[in-house]
Order: structure tokens, then C-alpha cells, then sequence
């Protein structure tokens, strides 16, 4: 079960770890905020991203002029948690998942990401009347960021290695 879950977590971890290093920076240096807010006429159609994003905001219409906040939201996943992912990745193939470090630095990202989700999907759901967004899409294509860090969590301090194993391996 153990082996199977792990996996399961470097896959996530792979995935996320994409989307934050590769797939934002290069719609960010794409055609970024500005070039979403301009729609199909903009520079966003230039680009398969651009036009991933632009799909993206048929679904989510917030995000055709995103304020602020939500623009940082998904910046911080960029530059702070993407880092985080390539590091999970490593430690989960090297077998050090239970390093206490490793958990501590965990239990801390995990719950920043759980409150910015929370967050963000408590504003999506409170503004769907007035902004038209599809809540089943959101919350499924957000929900795979609660779905990461909630595995994780259950993984460091619910499916633990017995003991004799745990010292074994950290």
C-alpha cells in the first residue's frame, strides 16, 4: 500500500511540478495576465498555453481579468511551491519521506496550499452566480492541488512504515 501511494505522490508531485516550472512560466512570459485579458484577439491565441489558458477562462471567467490576488495565488505556486515539488520528488525517490525535516517542511507547505485552495475555491463557489463559472470543472481541476497535499499529509502521518522500517529507511 505504502509503495503504491508513493507512487501515486511522485506522480502528483511530477505533474504539479510541471505545471508550476514549465506550463505557468511559459504562459507568464507568453502572453501573461495582460495578453489573457485582451481574449481570442490577443496574443494568447498565438500560442498552444495561451490558448489552454484561454479555454481555461471559458471555464473559470474570473480569470479574463484576474485580480490581484488570484494573479499571485497562481505566481506563488510558480515560484515557491514549484521548487517544493522537485524537492517531494527526490525525497520520495530516495526513499527519505520520513525525514522529520522533510515532514516538517511538508506539514508547513501543505498547509499554506491548503489554505490558498481553500481560499480560492470558497471565492469561486460565493461569486459563481455573477461570474458564470463551472463549479464541477473548477473544483475538479483545482482539486487536484487538495488531492496532492491531502495525500501527502495522510502518507507522512497516517500510512507510516512500521517501526522497525522507519528507522531502516531515515
Amino acid at each position: 500500500m505504502l509503495r503504491m501511494l508513493d507512487r501515486v505522490l511522485m506522480a502528483l508531485f511530477a505533474f504539479a511540478a510541471f505545471t508550476a516550472l514549465v506550463y505557468m512560466p511559459l504562459f507568464l512570459l507568453g502572453c501573461g495576465w495582460e495578453g489573457l485579458a485582451q481574449g481570442p484577439q490577443g496574443e494568447c491565441s498565438d500560442s498552444v498555453i495561451g490558448r489552454a489558458w484561454l479555454g481555461y477562462v471559458e471555464v473559470e471567467p474570473v480569470y479574463a481579468r484576474a485580480p490581484l490576488w488570484l494573479r499571485l495565488l497562481n505566481e506563488f505556486d510558480t515560484w515557491f511551491f514549484g521548487w517544493f515539488y522537485l524537492l517531494s520528488l527526490a525525497v520520495f525517490a530516495r526513499g527519505r519521506q520520513e525525514s522529520p525535516r522533510y515532514r516538517a517542511l511538508a506539514t508547513f507547505m501543505s498547509g499554506m496550499m491548503a489554505y490558498a485552495m481553500f481560499f480560492y475555491l470558497t471565492q469561486a463557489t460565493l461569486s459563481w452566480p455573477a461570474s458564470g463559472a463551472k463549479l464541477g470543472q473548477v473544483y475538479t481541476y483545482n482539486g487536484l492541488w487538495l488531492l496532492l497535499f491531502t495525500l501527502l499529509l495522510a502518507r507522512l502521518y497516517l500510512f507510516r512504515p512500521p517501526p522497525a522500517l522507519e528507522t531502516a529507511h531515515g
